[in-house]
């Protein structure tokens, strides 16, 4: 019950975890370049021209730059991966999801680092970091930004036009639609005003970085979590069954005054449930004591468990112990009462 519940608390952590920082960003389009799928593999460069010509489409409300790109540097003997963004204060473009400590604005030389990598990669507050040939101050840790292999990180937009030499161009717009506008006509409108653009939904946006882990890693969780389930299932099986076979006698007693296959496949039934719910009640309770205290110790272990999981899998141990009563009742259904008197 320990693997199966932190198993499911990983997959739905790893899934939640993937698209937190892109779901922060205030969107309902996202433009990019045509033949550009996702922020991390397929670049986008996209001219600063652009936004007058989106924001003068009927039902935009709003259009902000969105730039960002992804650097590599060694900081205290660790290889660290980080996707710059340039946040701009003006236009409230690029702001980190939630800022936990230090300052919430970078300014000239500053960098704000998720704290996760900050943990992970030994960087604290006030650290300099050598990125791209500059240096940058660390000035706050940022929430939501850390993706597996790298996180993301928050610049002044003076320092990303230095560090991308990009001054003229972005590389994505987020697109705000007044209320009751039609998306896909909106998305229809910008890609017929501006023909070498691609705009998608922001969930479509979300599924296309995150399609990457959800392909890979996470198969691997769902594997392992169905491993978890037949092992469970297999265990209750056996000490059931072991049950089963050491009061062979008492069962062939009562089968030999009179009680029924049905009745003692009940008592079979009965005891193999008992089992699992035993099994899932102190399960869960170490399964949320790991939940609450891992993460402390290894950043990159995000569990999140909610109600309707904790549910599915109390159904999932009924079905298991009575899946597992199987061989424990086959047992019991050739049994002889004759042979109990025997000996």
């Amino acid at each position: 019950m320990v693997l199966i519940m932190v198993l499911t608390g990983l997959y739905r952590g790893w899934n939640d975890k993937m698209g937190q920082y892109i779901r922060s960003v205030p969107a309902d389009i996202w433009v990019v370049q045509d033949g550009t799928e996702d922020m991390f593999h397929t670049p986008s460069v996209l001219p600063l021209s652009y936004e007058a010509t989106i924001s003068g489409l009927n039902g935009v409300e709003d259009v902000r730059p969105f730039s960002g790109r992804r650097v590599a540097f060694h900081h205290r003997g660790h290889d660290v991966n980080m996707y710059l963004v340039a946040y701009d204060k003006d236009n409230n473009s690029g702001k980190p999801a939630r800022i936990v400590a230090g300052k919430p604005v970078p300014g000239e030389g500053e960098i704000i680092v998720d704290k996760i990598s900050a943990k992970t990669k030994e960087i604290k507050i006030n650290d300099a970091l050598d990125i791209a040939g500059q240096k940058f101050k660390v000035v706050g840790l940022s929430e939501g930004g850390d993706v597996v292999t790298f996180s993301f990180a928050f610049i002044n937009r003076g320092d990303a036009n230095r560090v991308f030499r990009l001054p003229d161009s972005t590389n994505y717009y987020t697109v705000l639609l007044t209320e009751g506008t039609d998306t896909p006509t909106a998305i229809s409108d910008i890609k017929g005003a501006i023909p070498s653009v691609d705009a998608v939904t922001k969930q479509n946006f979300i599924d296309n970085n995150t399609k990457l882990i959800r392909e890979t890693f996470l198969p691997v969780i769902l594997v392992l979590l169905i491993i978890g389930v037949v092992v469970g299932t297999a265990v209750i099986g056996l000490t059931i069954f072991t049950s089963v076979t050491e009061k062979i006698r008492e069962y062939g007693v009562l089968k030999a005054i009179g009680m029924s296959n049905r009745q003692l496949y009940g008592v079979v039934i009965k005891q193999s449930m008992t089992a699992g719910l035993i099994g899932f009640v102190i399960g869960s309770t170490i399964a949320m004591v790991l939940q609450l205290t891992l993460g402390s110790w290894v950043p990159q272990f995000v569990s999140q468990i909610n109600a309707l999981d904790v549910v599915g899998i109390f159904g999932l141990t009924i079905a298991m112990s009575v899946l597992a009563s199987y061989l424990p009742i086959r047992r019991i259904t050739h049994i002889d009462p004759a042979e109990v008197f025997k000996s």
